[in-house]
């Protein structure tokens, strides 16, 4: 069971907030993580998913994670927007099943039109202050057999483990044989995970149990009688059955998160004392799970957990794809060092295609890391309280992080290094794309000698742009000889300014339908030849009404580039403009000449 659509207003900081979670061709689901700062609404809209699942959850079983007929979060007039006499919400999830609720603040007998815009409005009896409602119990077999062969879990930001130093804990982390409750209104497999070791460690003795005991095979091979060969070993022994294919992707999964190559031995400890440990390629990695690393121990829970949900559902497992579900992590990079952000994290996450991710995160160093295993298309960074799908660079933790790396040695020595290279002005655009388009603009518009007098550098990014412009206002700005300018797209909101040498322009912004990045320079009718050409270069929002405190707001139709399609975009307008789809472009070069033309000597406004 997939999350398809969650949908808030008025609920704590957010005042509305659409989220259409996306897919790949092949149907498997993109991750998405929420960012925001603190308050924005990251932990209510996780929420919101969770307590659907516990909802269905309990549905079907008796022992779910809170009581039959109550619910995981609290519904409560104190989590209305401030200003808002209502608050709702809506998950639709895969295959029609839906939960809807909202929260007013006055009986429904006391509202005088407009209503709220809750699309359950009818269901409201008059003397209700609030409202859920769910189609679980309408399908309950629907659900039951979605529950029984998906994995659905939530992480929570309290989720720890004991250390291996304390004696409490080294004393409750001997391993024994799991004991399974086999009734149909019982689950195994609770949604909420805080601490899931022991019964991670106990789930693994029985798959080694089973595998090399139960399923080990034995084939006696007969002796070479022929004279002077050598003869053959006695016999030959393999392993197969369901914990053998059960333990073959969790030994590829703990050849990534300990990054080493080989055969993967495991070690139960001695009768009195089971602990279970591994060794890869004969290196011990552990002879107690218990005595990882923080950081490990909370990767190896997570995944691990996902592996043994799905083994105990009715779906059989032989590899990591075969794994479908949901899966919630409220702060994924809790506890992990920078490198297990940036580098291991987005490769745990790729090695389970079939399960949805919905994660929250501060950590610009862990979206690098998505970005580069995923490319920007890959998954899907939503920005609370908007809800607005943003690009990696646009993250408002980038700026505090780079603020602290603005005065690194290497940071520094890298940028003065290019610069004293430099035999032209330098001037740094948020891609390369912009490049292409420059380049033509120049070409269709008697610009050319202009754009050469510049040396072109792809900053990547708008983070970087600001890395740069902090450096050079800095102390590095008085060593330059020749002059920069950091040239923003018109969504940047950046001030013109100079320190030194170097500029800071923000191309203006035009009145066209596609509001952000240097595309917002070409008209719509040169969009719409673009669109006529090949429909998936933009993507298109159309125009639609809002309600926000009882006032309807028209939203106008607002056009995108599609993030995937940006090269090809930038590649058919620069064989195919004219100078007039290129018209707006002499503002860009009227910032260039500009710069050129500058007296050093003058001061900013």
């Amino acid at each position: 069971m997939y999350l398809k659509q969650l949908e808030l207003c008025n609920t704590g900081p957010i005042g509305h907030a659409k989220i259409e979670c996306c897919f790949n061709n092949n149907e498997t689901p993109k991750p998405i993580v929420l960012v925001g700062a603190n308050g924005s609404g990251k932990s209510m809209a996780t929420a919101h998913v969770v307590n659907a699942l516990i909802a269905a959850h309990g549905t079907v079983f008796e022992n779910s994670d809170v009581e039959q007929g109550k619910v995981y979060k609290l519904r409560s007039s104190s989590y209305i927007r401030h200003g808002a006499d209502y608050s709702t919400a809506k998950i639709i999830l895969s295959n029609g099943f839906s939960v809807y609720e909202a929260q007013f603040t006055k009986l429904k007998k006391n509202y005088k039109e407009p209503f709220p815009d809750y699309a359950k409005w009818n269901e409201v009896q008059q003397d209700e202050s609030n409202h859920y409602t769910s189609n679980f119990h309408n399908r309950r077999s629907e659900i039951e057999r979605e529950l029984n062969n998906t994995t659905h879990l939530f992480f929570p930001p309290n989720r720890f483990e004991d250390p291996a130093w304390l004696n409490e804990g080294n004393l409750r982390s001997k391993a024994s044989y799991a004991s399974l409750k086999s009734t149909s209104s019982h689950s195994n497999r609770p949604i909420l995970n805080y601490a899931p070791m022991r019964d991670l460690q106990n789930w693994l003795l029985d798959l080694v149990y089973d595998s090399f005991t139960i399923e080990t095979k034995t084939q006696i091979l007969p002796q070479n009688a022929i004279k002077g060969a050598p003869p053959l070993p006695p016999y030959i022994q393999w392993r197969e059955g369901a914990a053998t294919n059960i333990l073959n992707p969790i030994e590829e999964f703990l050849r990534i998160l300990f990054d080493k190559n080989g055969q993967v031995t495991w070690i139960v400890g001695s009768r009195n004392n089971r602990q279970v440990g591994i060794n890869i390629n004969n290196e011990l990695i552990t002879n107690n799970l218990f005595q990882l690393s923080t950081g490990q121990a909370v990767l190896l829970d997570l995944f691990l957990a996902i592996i043994r949900d799905f083994d105990l559902s009715h779906s059989q497992l032989s590899k990591l794809s075969d794994i479908k579900g949901l899966v919630v992590v409220d702060e994924i990079d809790l506890h992990l060092h920078t490198d297990l952000q940036h580098d291991l994290l987005p490769k745990l996450i790729q090695l389970f295609p079939g399960v949805q991710f919905i994660l929250t995160t501060h950590s610009p160093l862990f979206l690098m890391g998505m970005k580069k295993i995923f490319t920007s298309d890959g998954f899907q960074l939503i920005e609370l309280p908007s809800g607005q799908e943003i690009e990696v660079e646009r993250f408002s933790e980038f700026e505090s992080a780079y603020r602290h790396l603005q005065d690194s040695a290497r940071f520094q020595s890298d940028m003065k290094k290019r610069v004293e290279m430099s035999q032209k002005p330098l001037l740094y655009l948020e891609g390369t794309t912009d490049f292409d388009y420059l380049t033509k603009a120049a070409e269709h518009l008697g610009k050319t000698e202009v754009i050469q007098s510049f040396e072109l550098v792809d900053a990547e990014g708008y983070a970087n742009m600001d890395k740069i412009w902090k450096a050079y206002s800095g102390h590095l700005g008085s060593s330059v000889h020749q002059k920069g300018l950091l040239l923003y797209d018109c969504d940047a909101n950046k001030e013109a300014n100079h320190s030194g040498k170097i500029f800071r322009r923000q191309i203006p912004n035009q009145e066209h339908k596609i509001p952000s990045g240097i595309e917002n320079l070409f008209s719509n009718t040169t969009i719409r030849k673009a669109i006529d050409h090949k429909v998936d270069f933009i993507d298109i929002t159309n125009a639609h009404q809002m309600k926000i405190r009882g006032k309807t707001i028209n939203i106008p139709e607002v056009w995108s580039v599609n993030k995937a399609e940006k090269r090809n975009l930038c590649t058919w307008i620069c064989k195919n403009g004219t100078a007039d789809d290129f018209q707006n472009f002499s503002f860009v070069f009227d910032i260039l000449e500009e710069v050129l033309n500058f007296n050093v000597t003058e001061q900013p406004d």
